[in-house]
């Protein structure tokens, strides 16, 4: 397998990540979100990459990635709040 995912195209997970805010911004609950993050990232990648097995393990690597940038910023950030002594 052989795919080129060059920094242009992974300028789509910042893309990515936003419209997951948007789009829990206007109503869907947040446990979908990466439902949402993977379906964005297998269709970026099927856009970017082309109609192909490896569009579709791009698009599941820029859905993942996004996702994860997400969750990860997250739990630092309540992590941090969660050992603050009192």
């Amino acid at each position: 397998m052989n795919f080129d995912l060059s920094i242009f195209n992974t300028t789509v997970i910042p893309a990515i990540i936003f419209i997951i805010w948007i789009v829990i911004q206007v109503g869907l609950p947040k446990k979908y979100a990466p439902v949402v993050s993977l379906v964005l990232g297998i269709v970026a990648g099927l856009i970017f990459v082309g109609l192909s097995p490896e569009g579709f393990v791009a698009g599941v690597l820029l859905g993942a990635a996004a996702i994860g940038f997400h969750s990860g910023t997250k739990n630092v950030i309540q992590g941090g709040t969660n050992n603050v002594r009192k």
